[in-house]
């Protein structure tokens, strides 16, 4: 065999090698792509607000970045401040725990919370809570339905025990309220404090969420603090 003739083989043997992997490598991209599996789209729904912020100039940005964190109801039962309170509160807000409002709009939002101060909620939709006049229950049914509602919605506050001392409880201003000392409170006055929530502390209303039977029941499991 003369060499260009071994080398014209070689040449064509090189190509067909070549052409065979390019076949094989895109087979199995084919596979990969044919095999991946298909993502599926989680979403979360949460539960609608009761109340809503009121006409204003500054309402836009408050529905913007204040319900991302908390209802509007909340707002409402802060104490009377001064924009320059407002001021600080918002920055706190935003450099604290990461509220994305700009700080060209932080000036319009604490005016408009200052008009807020002297007015209230505008609710949603109708109020569904009617107050139960049916005595509390201690049974251990109540009690247990009344603790998966405490676990649900109290517990980050209040703590395991009652004692205020949740992940969250321990860093609001006021803390969350010690449910351990409340033996000495009527029924009427704590399931007011349920119902319509605590002006001035991060106690919100909670007859839009919950339902007359669910107040029940978890008032009777936080009585149970106070014995123990």
């Amino acid at each position: 065999m003369l060499p260009h003739q071994a080398n014209l083989i070689m040449t064509q043997t090189v190509l067909v090698l070549s052409f065979s992997i390019g076949i094989f490598l895109t087979s199995l991209g084919s596979l990969a792509v044919a095999e991946e599996p298909k993502k599926e789209t989680l979403s979360i729904s949460f539960p609608s607000d009761p109340f809503s912020f009121q006409p204003g100039p500054g309402q836009e940005i408050a529905n913007t970045y204040c319900v991302i964190c908390h209802s509007a109801d909340y707002i409402y039962m802060q104490p009377p401040h001064s924009q320059t309170t407002w001021t600080e509160i918002i920055k706190k807000m935003k450099l604290a725990f990461g509220c994305p409002i700009p700080d060209e709009s932080i000036a319009l939002l604490s005016e408009y919370l200052i008009h807020q101060n002297e007015i209230s909620p505008l609710p949603s939709s109708p109020s569904h809570f009617q107050m139960s006049s049916s005595p509390l229950l201690n049974a251990q049914a109540v009690l247990d339905k009344g603790q998966s509602v405490y676990t649900t919605h109290c517990l980050n506050c209040h703590g395991p025990m009652g004692k205020g001392d949740g992940p969250i409880g321990k860093m609001l201003i006021p803390p969350a309220a010690n449910l351990t000392v409340i033996g000495q409170k009527s029924d009427k006055e704590l399931l007011k404090t349920i119902q319509d929530g605590r002006p001035g502390t991060a106690m919100p209303s909670w007859k839009g969420d919950l339902s007359a039977q669910e107040i029940l029941n978890v008032l009777s499991y936080v009585r149970t603090f106070s014995q123990k």
